[in-house]
């Protein structure tokens, strides 16, 4: 599930951003939280997998049509395809009127979500139809 950042989970939010390399410096992490903070097209989101703990960040871009995933940063027992895939899902949830997009490291995860959705949308036409 995620959860708008705000100021009070900046400490959680530095320690998932500081795992993406260009964020490791403390001055650039903090000019990353300032341009989230400042610029309404940007928007924070701490992920909760199905436990009580944070387990991620999402940095999201948006446009008239499109939400847009700048990247995704997870402790690291929670990188897997599945929690990709359940991050997109609660992006789709929550921005339902809204194309996904996402970084070109995150192009090929989006196509095989997309892909699974399909199949699964097909599946369940056909259970309905028998």
């Amino acid at each position: 599930m995620l959860y708008k950042y705000s100021d009070e989970n900046k400490k959680i939010a530095m320690g998932f951003l500081s795992y993406i390399s260009d964020l490791k410096d403390l001055n650039n992490l903090e000019q990353e939280l300032k341009l989230y903070s400042e610029d309404e097209n940007r928007q924070l989101y701490l992920w909760k997998s199905n436990i009580e703990d944070y387990s991620g960040i999402v940095a999201l871009s948006f446009s008239n049509k499109t939400v847009f995933i700048e990247y995704i940063s997870l402790n690291p027992s929670y990188r897997s395809q599945s929690n990709i895939f359940k991050i997109f899902d609660d992006i789709q949830q929550r921005f339902p009127e809204l194309v996904i997009l996402g970084n070109f490291d995150l192009s090929d995860q989006l196509a095989q979500w997309r892909q699974n959705k399909s199949k699964l949308k097909k599946d369940k036409d056909l259970e309905e139809t028998s």
